[in-house]
């Protein structure tokens, strides 16, 4: 794709339209007030008759193939065909794509984006039916970058000994780099609510595109967290030096950190308080912590020092500037997140481990406070890592993104010490559920049966509840008390007796439904053991906590393969039994219906008559009504396809082996006791009506009570 761009960007000819109604909205609306950013002042084509803004017009087929690979994340149509599960594509091409253009175009390594290639097009001989001086002056127009700045691309200047301008030998280095962040800032990082949408755009751009949802995809977050992290990468790669490129990882981080900043505030305000509420926490955890994308620090799924010493503030001196700069980001962020995090599930592993990660900065908790006694002017001391140098940059971030009539509220005032105080009893309940929690799961597992056991034991893993192994739910505590002690340090909660201590006791309803989840999540493990029970237990899909009993009401004979179903004989025996069922139909159920002994053993080797559900379905004319139908007595050879019968089977030959008796004889001894099984069952079953339903209900008692 990219070798055609290359191929074609000589072509000063060819033209490539972008329709504006597929812009962001909050560049349509800034188009439609005549408010042009310089990145689109070069780009815009007006259309004839309304004199409005209809498309982009590009020279450049790389910008084109951006521009659309970039709306491709924020289409309506597309979300339109998306389900509400903020899970679904996790892993899909695109998202590898977004990964692979944001480590070719942002290099960490300082290395050159290839191939080195300007974005100004080749002198072609002018073609006869193009040749005013306006089509002439666009074809050998070169495009101005927006972020660098004019002492780093002067037209003017010329290197040393080539009569080539400065600005045509910087741009091959950075006019991809910057086109791929301004787009992917643009579209990925713009968040307009549904009310704004409405106001701000015309009908005309309204009937054309179906109205975009307020909260975005789980990949959409993904990305945007990848776009963060790239960006941080790509400016702490920075070496110093007066390249191009090494300019714009100086400046390209202060140009975006605002739209970063907003975008995450509206996103947090406006995200369900869910598990997937996470996907927005990572993504202002990589945003507020740049410390951790330092170049030579590796990380490794072994390597749990290295893990830690990444994520540590090692020279706060170097960040100081960068704390400074987006303090809202992590003051008036924080205070938007802690009546969230008050009813968020502490006792969950992910939960425990995102607030860990939250307050386990010792130095930023310093920064903060040193930065915002620049807020008030306050004289500070000698020896402290920052002056009032901070004041004006802190007062212009609140003016731009806040607007002039809103008032900070510091970090550590009174206020939000009550806050986080309720906060900590908060943890010291969820330390006390999840404690009492991992000791009622310890008890379970010693009492549970063997089978289980041997399972866990050949699988390599634990069952617990919610696909939660118990280590998990181990490290739960842990994570909890760090977590409130490092607060109570952040926040000089000196006495602990400033804790509320009304109702700080584990939550007994939630331990209950963890438990109970856990019965659930270990009955569907022995209903796979248990081919009696037709039905299995599923989780709910809008409460991970909580499962349901589902059983299929159709043919039994037509249920897909289960994994402990060979799927080749279970085809083959449905074949066999359809023929032989067909065959005999009539002589089948004259047999069954007997009362006499051959009656009762015709009973004990076919499946009694079923009466199964047949749903609505779609059709040309509309929905078909649901139904009930009737299946005679039949037979039915599917249980032998199971894998516990197989092996079981292949045991017992091999035993017959060892002790010098061949597989047939083994076969038709056991082919024998079946008889005699049968048999057996069948007299009782006839003669003794009374005794067979005594030992009938002995058995299904157990799995009742379950």
């Amino acid at each position: 794709m990219f070798s055609l761009c290359y191929k074609l960007l000589p072509d000063c000819y060819l033209k490539y339209n972008f329709p504006v109604s597929y812009l962001p909205s909050k560049i349509c609306s800034m188009l439609e007030e005549a408010i042009i950013s310089p990145f689109y002042l070069d780009k815009i084509r007006d259309d004839q008759g309304t004199r409005v803004p209809s498309a982009l017009s590009m020279t450049y087929p790389f910008e084109y193939y951006i521009f659309h690979f970039a709306y491709h994340l924020t289409n309506p149509w597309l979300q339109l065909q998306q389900q509400e599960n903020v899970w679904m594509n996790w892993e899909t091409v695109y998202v590898q794509l977004a990964h692979c253009y944001l480590y070719h175009f942002l290099p960490r390594d300082n290395s050159a984006v290839l191939p080195v290639i300007g974005p100004y097009v080749k002198k072609t001989p002018p073609r006869k039916l193009t040749q005013s001086p306006e089509f002439r002056r666009d074809c050998q127009k070169l495009q101005t970058l927006r972020l660098l700045r004019a002492s780093i691309l002067s037209s003017g200047s010329t290197s040393p000994g080539s009569g080539v301008p400065q600005q045509q030998q910087c741009l091959p280095q950075v006019w991809r780099s910057e086109t791929v962040v301004q787009v992917f800032l643009d579209f990925w990082l713009e968040y307009t609510e549904d009310a704004q949408l409405t106001s701000q755009l015309s009908t005309s751009y309204l009937s054309t595109i179906p109205r975009r949802h307020s909260i975005h995809s789980g990949e959409h977050i993904r990305l945007v967290r990848a776009f963060i992290k790239t960006l941080h990468e790509f400016t702490n790669s920075a070496t110093g030096d007066k390249s191009a490129m090494d300019e714009l990882k100086r400046i390209i981080l202060p140009s975006v950190q605002g739209k970063i900043y907003t975008f995450l505030r509206k996103a947090i305000y406006h995200w369900p308080l869910d598990s997937s509420f996470r996907l927005i926490l990572e993504a202002w955890l990589s945003f507020i912590q740049p410390w951790r994308y330092v170049p030579g620090v590796t990380y490794t799924k072994e390597g749990k020092a290295e893990e830690e010493e990444r994520g540590k503030i090692h020279d706060p001196v170097r960040w100081i500037s960068f704390v400074a700069n987006n303090l809202l980001a992590y003051t008036l962020v924080f205070q938007q997140l802690l009546p969230r995090f008050m009813r968020t599930d502490l006792v969950a592993p992910k939960n425990a481990l995102m607030l860990f990660r939250v307050f386990s900065q010792p130095y930023l908790a310093k920064m903060i406070c040193e930065v915002e006694n620049c807020v008030d002017d306050v004289v500070l001391s000698k020896g402290r890592i920052t002056t009032n140098q901070w004041t004006s940059i802190i007062r212009q971030q609140i003016l731009e993104l806040e607007g002039p009539t809103y008032q900070y509220v510091p970090m550590f005032s009174t206020a939000i010490n009550l806050q986080v105080i309720w906060f900590l009893s908060n943890i010291k309940q969820a330390h006390l559920t999840a404690t009492s929690l991992v000791e009622a799961l310890e008890n379970r597992r010693r009492g549970k049966r063997f089978l289980l056991s041997l399972w866990e034991f050949f699988s390599c893993e634990e069952y617990s509840s919610d696909d939660i192994s118990i280590d998990e739910r181990r490290r739960v505590p842990v994570l909890l008390a760090t977590a409130q002690q490092q607060l109570i340090d952040i926040f000089q909660v000196i006495q602990l007796e400033d804790i509320p201590q009304v109702a700080i006791v584990a939550d007994q309803e939630y331990h209950d439904s963890i438990l109970s989840t856990s019965f659930c999540h270990q009955s569907q493990m022995e209903s796979s053991f248990d081919s009696s029970r037709p039905g299995t237990f599923v989780p709910l899909q809008e409460g991970r906590q909580s499962c349901r009993y589902v059983e299929y009401m159709g043919d039994p004979e037509l249920q897909p393969v289960r994994t402990n179903e060979c799927a080749f004989l279970v085809r083959n025996f449905y074949k066999l039994c359809c023929y032989l069922n067909l065959k005999y139909r009539y002589e089948i159920i004259t047999l069954y219906s007997k009362r006499s002994f051959l009656g009762s053993v015709c009973r004990q080797l076919v499946v009694p008559p079923t009466t199964i559900v047949k749903l609505p379905k779609r059709t040309s004319n509309g929905f078909s009504s649901g139904s009930e139908e009737r299946l005679p007595p039949r037979l039915s050879l599917r249980p032998l396809a199971n894998y516990t019968f197989l092996i079981s089977l292949l045991f017992g030959i091999l035993i017959a082996w060892l002790i010098n008796y061949g597989p047939f004889m083994f076969l038709g001894f056991l082919f024998i006791m079946w008889i005699m099984y049968v048999v057996i069952r069948a007299t009782l079953k006839h003669y003794f009506p009374s005794i067979a339903s005594v030992f009938r209900q002995n058995a299904v008692a157990p799995s009742i009570n379950r």
